[in-house]
């Protein structure tokens, strides 16, 4: 089973809290193994003419640059992947809802020519579209396969097309209803490119990677570098687990519109036949 699969069949819940247990348990376990030779791995060696007050290590200045660098670069990076996620689900919620709309305008107008002009092939071309997007091509979207579900898109509007120019060669095109339809189609297809391209790429799982490492290390080096005695330690390093596991989810969720809890439905299986 790929992620995926994982995704799209298990519930969005169970998805969240295991997100949060195994950051937050993998956390606590490598504080609670490790904590104590950490500790003593970051002591610096007496000098016989060393001041004999409490001072803190000079490692825990060093770990608190890292600390610092890596947390800045995580908020800044998160917040920019986040944004530009939603900016995704967004567009391929407008491009879904503009499709269905041309193809309602299409098919009402396809509906209108007489028979002789190709009317029968024409709506039974567009039924054909819906029917490939819906069952063929959102599955493909859904698993962020984007040049698949572009094949997909091919392989739906080449009929339209063709029953399109036939229907014009029989005369359809001195019809009044002739240019919305055209028109209606072309639109239609417009939007449904720009609802492929709102699918995730190699570039987004680059930005998860980065986003998930970036907070990995930041919550390692604050687990490893904390002087806190152990057991405030594994409660102060579980909750910050737990809250880095919420947003490692959250930049995962809303990185593919069509999947997940929020995900865009195939908007044309709505409308009525």
């Amino acid at each position: 089973m790929d992620y995926a699969d994982y995704a799209i069949t298990t519930p969005v819940l169970v998805q969240l809290a295991l997100s949060i247990a195994v950051t937050a348990g993998v956390s606590v376990l490598l504080v609670w193994a490790c904590h104590r030779r950490l500790l003593e791995w970051a002591q610096e060696p007496k000098r016989d003419d060393a001041d004999d007050s409490p001072k803190p290590p000079a490692s825990y200045y060093l770990s608190g640059r890292i600390i610092q660098t890596t947390s800045v670069g995580f908020v800044f990076l998160f917040a920019f992947t986040v944004g530009q996620f939603v900016l995704n689900y967004q567009s391929a919620d407008a491009a879904s809802h503009l499709e269905a709309q041309y193809f309602s305008r299409a098919l009402a107008s396809a509906a209108q020519l007489p028979v002789e002009a190709g009317r029968d092939d024409v709506v039974a071309a567009l039924e054909d579209y819906r029917r490939i997007v819906v069952e063929e091509q959102w599955p493909l979207m859904e698993r962020g396969d984007g040049p698949s579900a572009y094949a997909v898109q091919v392989e739906a509007s080449t009929p339209v097309s063709v029953a399109l120019d036939a229907s014009r060669v029989l005369g359809a095109s001195d019809y009044a209803g002739w240019d919305l339809l055209a028109t209606s189609v072309d639109e239609m297809f417009i939007a449904a490119n720009d609802r492929l391209g709102d699918v995730p790429t190699g570039t987004a799982v680059s930005l998860i990677l980065v986003v998930i490492f970036l907070g990995g290390v930041s919550l390692a080096m604050t687990a490893a570098f904390q002087p806190a005695r152990l057991g405030i330690n594994l409660a102060l390093i579980a909750i910050m687990g737990a809250t880095y596991g919420l947003l490692f989810y959250m930049v995962v969720e809303l990185s593919n519109p069509f999947q997940g809890g929020g995900a865009i439905p195939p908007i044309l299986g709505f409308l009525p036949l």
